[in-house]
């Protein structure tokens, strides 16, 4: 039987966060990647029953059903405030952190600004560091908050951006295929011009964070788990293991030879064994 998910909304910092949640015992809270959505960890959801824990899957501010943050003085630290309060309201103030893609580097960066709250990281397909290293922020987020420019971007952006995001899906799941059915449900939803605002801004803050992220992820003290797809081909697991060798050499890695980088969706079981090796669960 298939662990009742309940889904709801809480806000936080005047912003609106939708989240699933289901189980009983410890707290993992689940980032999504970017794109991405609660829905990456269906899989993981789907053999809760398997966990004695509790799984809080949350979709991150700007993404599907969460609402955008409202950081008027472009924080880029702010939306680790709005996971620590989620930690607060519905995990008892710690808990387990299961990142995936980018929210690896979400993962962390909570780990780092709020490291009573985070009792370990369990990191699947991480994105910690651009292939390219001279990548930089875009000034899209900024300019479409003119009027003008803002409706023009709101037209454009959309129509523009869907060859980009299916080439990004199907890497996503390579070596499978991207199946038709994800691809009809997800690339209307990841081109909307608000999901695509929101990518900017995470990718944007992931880049201007890169160089204090690594140095606090030296100091983290909480256990991590690290889990690779050898067959990524969104981001190049050698440079993703260089940073984890450089800044977290005491954490515990596994690779799989044949999966990609949709690991949660693609090897959920594997995913599964991690979380109860982490959490120590029977």
């Amino acid at each position: 039987m298939t662990a009742l998910e309940q889904t709801t909304a809480i806000e936080i910092k005047e912003t609106r966060v939708s989240f699933s949640e289901t189980g009983k015992g410890e707290a993992v809270l689940f980032l999504h990647g970017n794109p991405g959505s609660r829905k990456d960890f269906a899989g993981i959801q789907a053999r809760a029953d398997s966990l004695a824990c509790r799984l809080i899957m949350p979709d991150r501010p700007g993404h599907n059903g969460s609402e955008e943050l409202i950081n008027e003085n472009n924080d880029v630290w702010l939306d680790t405030d709005v996971y620590a309060e989620l930690i607060d309201r519905r995990c008892n103030g710690s808990a387990w952190l299961f990142g995936y893609s980018m929210g690896c580097h979400i993962a962390a960066r909570i780990a780092i600004r709020h490291p009573a709250k985070v009792k370990g990281i369990i990191m699947a397909a991480p994105y910690l560091t651009p292939d390219n290293p001279s990548e930089k922020p875009t000034s899209i987020p900024e300019l479409a908050k003119g009027a003008v420019i803002g409706t023009a971007l709101g037209i454009v952006l959309p129509l523009v951006s869907q060859t980009k995001m299916q080439q990004h899906l199907e890497k996503v799941f390579i070596p499978a295929p991207l199946s038709d059915d994800f691809r009809d449900t997800w690339l209307p939803r990841y081109t909307r011009f608000e999901s695509l605002m929101a990518m900017m801004t995470d990718k944007n803050n992931m880049l201007k964070t890169l160089n204090e992220v690594r140095d606090g992820m030296k100091s983290l003290k909480c256990p991590v788990y690290v889990i690779f797809g050898e067959k990524d081909a969104v981001c190049s697991v050698e440079n993703q293991k260089k940073v984890i060798a450089e800044c977290i050499p005491a954490a515990k890695l596994q690779s799989i030879p044949e999966a990609g980088h949709a690991l949660p969706l693609s090897h959920a079981e594997d995913c599964i064994r991690t979380i109860k090796e982490a959490l120590q669960i029977q």
